[in-house]
C-alpha cells in the first residue's frame, strides 16, 4: 500500500522544480494533492523534454489561448518576452496568425492540430505535417506539453468560474 501524498511533498516538489511554490500548485494541493503532483511533476519532468525553455512556453501559450486560460495567457506572454521573443510575433500567436519564426510556426501547428484532433484518429493531414517536421519522441512530448498545460488551465478556469 502507497503511502498517501502529502501537501509539503507537493510544495517540496514545486520548490525543486520552479523555485518557488507557484499558486496554480498551491490551488491544487488544497482540492487534490493527487493532481498537484502530478501537474508538478510533469512540469519538472517536460522541462527536460528535447524542446527548449522559449519553445516550452510557445507551446504552452498556445494551449492556454486555446483553453482561454487568462492567467496562463499572461503568465507565458511574460516569459516570452523576457526571453526576447518579439511582441510582433507573440500578438501574432496571440491572434492565430503566421509567426515570423518557423519552428515556433511548426510547434504552433502541431499543439492545435494535436488539440483539436485528439479525440479521433488523426486525420491524414495532421499526422503528415507532425512526421514532416517532428521526431515521434517529440509527437508524444507535444501531447504530454498539452496535458499538463492543460490540467492548470482547467483548474484556473474552474477557479475564476466559482469565485464570481
Amino acid at each position: 500500500m502507497e503511502k498517501e501524498i502529502t501537501t509539503q511533498q507537493v510544495y517540496d516538489l514545486a520548490m525543486e522544480s520552479f523555485g518557488v511554490v507557484p499558486g496554480i500548485v498551491k490551488e491544487l494541493a488544497e482540492r487534490s494533492k493527487e493532481v498537484a503532483y502530478i501537474f508538478t511533476k510533469g512540469s519538472m519532468l517536460l522541462e527536460k523534454t528535447t524542446f527548449t525553455f522559449t519553445e516550452l512556453n510557445v507551446m504552452e501559450l498556445k494551449v492556454s489561448l486555446l483553453n482561454k486560460c487568462d492567467s496562463c495567457i499572461k503568465g507565458h506572454t511574460y516569459l516570452l518576452k523576457k526571453e526576447g521573443v518579439s511582441d510582433l510575433d507573440i500578438k501574432a500567436i496571440i491572434v492565430n496568425q503566421h509567426v515570423s519564426n518557423e519552428r515556433f510556426e511548426n510547434l504552433l501547428t502541431a499543439v492545435e492540430n494535436i488539440y483539436y484532433a485528439g479525440s479521433a484518429a488523426f486525420p491524414e493531414h495532421v499526422t503528415e505535417h507532425l512526421q514532416n517536421n517532428f521526431t515521434e519522441k517529440e509527437i508524444v512530448e507535444i501531447i504530454g506539453i498539452i496535458g499538463v498545460k492543460t490540467i492548470a488551465n482547467y483548474t484556473n478556469n474552474f477557479l475564476v468560474s466559482v469565485k464570481k
